[in-house]
């Protein structure tokens, strides 16, 4: 497959050599080897739990400027659900609301900071 890329070939040998052989590393500094910042995308942090009860913020972290900004707000307090990106959107399911167990699924566009309410999933779910 790479037997006719000679600089496939290299390459592949250099991050051989720079994984295989973590003392020599020192010696293997090169732009390739150097800590990247992504210069897409964003880290979100939805719901959990906070100090003493349920949080309800969705926070953005923007990796480019290396802050955190709150940019919108679930429904209801829940935690121990699961989240999703389809399409970029937020699909939030199941979860814990108090002892309550849910089987809601909500849907939140980052772009318009809208909350849309999903059928419910038919079993109720918490720990995703």
């Amino acid at each position: 497959m790479f037997s006719d890329d000679l600089e496939c070939q290299k390459l592949l040998m250099e991050a051989m050599k720079y994984h295989l052989l973590p003392e020599r590393r020192p010696m293997f500094q090169s732009p390739r080897t150097k800590p990247r910042k992504s210069t897409v995308g964003a880290l979100y942090a939805v719901g959990g739990m906070d100090a003493t009860k349920g949080s309800t913020t969705i926070e953005k972290y923007d990796l480019r400027t290396n802050t955190w900004v709150q940019v919108g707000v679930m429904n209801g307090r829940r935690l121990q659900f699961g989240v999703a990106v389809i399409d970029n959107k937020l699909y939030v399911v199941g979860g814990r609301d108090g002892l309550k167990t849910s089987n809601m699924v909500e849907c939140y566009n980052p772009i318009s900071k809208v909350w849309s309410t999903m059928p419910p999933m038919s079993t109720h779910r918490h720990g995703l």
